[in-house]
């Protein structure tokens, strides 16, 4: 249900609604990588400034229940692609992880950019792929893909490294010495600007994503982001100490083969602030995009669609990464949309809804057809603002493994209850 107060609407503003509603919106995707729901201020975060992320939630739809339908890149960003669960588009594990089941999404699935592209959008793509390891987005109906970025220049000495059981290690955060506007991100931000300046200039209605990597780590945030936050300041996650009792063997297993077990706040702490930087980042540069929206004056015809391909551990139960659990610090996604009166209305939505759902509603946005059955459910009829009767009160989840190999999971998640099997496991309630 979406709870928005209602204010008077002037006859000049149901014309213009009227308008935009007869026309095709420009649709503009904000994707971000591994972003944990509550590091948001829109999401309960004290921390974390995230002024115009807030401003969108606010003016905009904010969804309180997203959730994202596998725990790692590729087969969240197939299902995004296709509407379609994991297991029905064949893209179950990530794609670059050896041996993967295949090289990524088939040209036979149906796909909202070849839809749109069909509905005579633009479309345009900047940023991560992760879909296929050999085709890209202009082979799934995208007319260009950017990948434009920078090498980053680490500050020596201010580098967090973990160090796995196994003698490997990685390196988890540290300081990029590089001024802020060099940084992949905002190179990218603004590269994704210039796409919409040419589209918008020519009237063409168009479909832009632009999807950047942060804030996956290592999160390497420039300043004045690396030392925005104090990691004294912060305090640990409210389930940082679980000690898993009655909980399966592998939540314990996952710490130490991690090399996490001798790991305390003061450590993990120093990450979390990087994350929290690289957040901050991101917010900055979807308030430029935002902004460009309104200086280019396609503000009445544009739906802003901002959300993630899955979350993270960051320190909660004091695990690092995403794969082998199914807590929401992993599932649960961010999910907001701003658009013009009549396709978006202001308020927060409580019902499940699924990234896989941004498919047929993309697809509906633009006027085309949906020709083969989809898991997903457009999420337009929610972002008007109607009630839908027969919406689901539950959402599944699913992971086929990465971590241990072919490790399979199920969840089932109500308000009230999550159930996860996996059936070399005990359950989980």
């Amino acid at each position: 249900m979406l709870s928005a107060s209602v204010m008077p609407i002037k006859e000049s503003d149901l014309k213009e609604t009227k308008l935009a509603m007869e026309q095709q919106p420009n649709i503009v995707l904000f994707m971000t990588d591994q972003l944990r729901r509550d590091a948001l201020g829109c999401y309960g975060n004290r921390i974390c400034q995230t002024p115009n992320l807030d401003q969108l939630a606010e003016q905009g739809t904010c969804f309180e229940n997203a959730f994202t339908i596998s725990p790692v890149c590729s087969p969240s960003r197939a299902s995004l692609m296709t509407g379609l669960y994991p297991h029905n588009n064949g893209v179950m594990i990530n794609t670059h992880i050896a041996p993967a089941w295949n090289r990524g999404l088939s040209t036979d699935m149906q796909t909202f950019s070849v839809i749109l592209k069909q509905a005579d959008y633009a479309m345009d793509y900047v940023g991560k792929w992760h879909v296929n390891q050999d085709l890209g987005p202009c082979e799934f109906g995208f007319d260009r893909h950017d990948e434009s970025g920078c090498k980053k220049e680490l500050i020596p000495g201010t580098e967090t490294v973990l160090t796995f059981a196994n003698g490997s290690s990685s390196m988890l955060a540290a300081t990029n010495g590089s001024a802020a506007d060099e940084t992949t991100l905002v190179i990218r931000t603004r590269r994704g600007i210039d796409m919409m300046r040419e589209r918008a200039e020519d009237g063409t209605p168009f479909f832009l994503r632009v999807d950047v990597t942060e804030p996956h780590h290592a999160n390497t945030p420039p300043e004045p982001y690396a030392s925005m936050y104090d990691p004294k300041n912060i305090p640990p996650w409210e389930n940082f100490h679980d000690d898993f009792q009655g909980k399966p063997d592998g939540h314990m297993r996952k710490r130490e083969e991690w090399g996490l077990v001798d790991k305390d706040w003061d450590w993990w702490s120093e990450i979390v602030a990087k994350y929290y930087g690289d957040v901050s980042h991101i917010d900055t540069c979807v308030g430029e995009m935002l902004t460009a929206i309104d200086e280019l004056g396609i503000a009445n015809n544009t739906i802003f669609v901002f959300s993630t391909d899955h979350g993270d551990a960051t320190g909660s139960q004091n695990h690092f990464e995403k794969g082998g659990t199914m807590y929401d610090e992993v599932f649960r996604i961010p999910l907001l949309a701003k658009g013009p009166p009549g396709w978006v209305t202001p308020g927060k939505v409580d019902s499940f809804v699924r990234l896989l759902d941004l498919m047929p509603t993309f697809v509906e946005w633009s006027g085309g057809q949906v020709e083969k059955p989809v898991d997903g459910k457009s999420l337009a009829p929610l972002m008007r603002g109607e009630t839908v009767s027969d919406w689901p009160d539950s959402v599944y989840c699913e992971s086929h493994g990465e971590v241990w190999g072919y490790f399979s999971q199920r969840m089932v998640r109500t308000t009230r209850w999550k159930y996860v099997y996996a059936p070399q496991t005990p359950d989980e309630l």
